[in-house]
C-alpha cells in the first residue's frame, strides 16, 4: 500500500477491506455455533463490509468499462 500509483493503492485497501470483511464473516459464523447466538452480529457486520467492498469494486469495474463520452 506504498506504492506510487494510486489506483493500485486503493485496490489494496478494498482487498485489505474485504478480507477483514470475510474473517468477521466467518468468525461470527463460528462463534455463532459454538458459542451462543449473540455472535450472529459480528458476521452480519462481515457481510455488509463485503457486500460494501463489492459494490465498490463493481461500480469501479462498469465505469473502467464505459466508454468516454465527450
Amino acid at each position: 500500500m506504498n506504492g506510487d500509483d494510486p489506483a493500485a493503492r486503493s485496490e489494496a485497501r478494498l482487498d485489505l477491506l474485504e478480507t477483514v470483511g470475510s474473517l468477521l464473516l466467518f468468525g461470527g459464523l463460528v462463534l455463532f455455533l459454538w458459542v451462543a447466538e449473540s455472535w450472529v452480529w459480528i458476521s452480519l457486520a462481515g457481510f455488509a463490509l463485503m457486500g460494501a467492498v463489492y459494490a465498490v469494486k463493481g461500480v469501479r469495474l462498469l465505469r473502467a468499462r464505459l466508454p468516454v463520452r465527450r
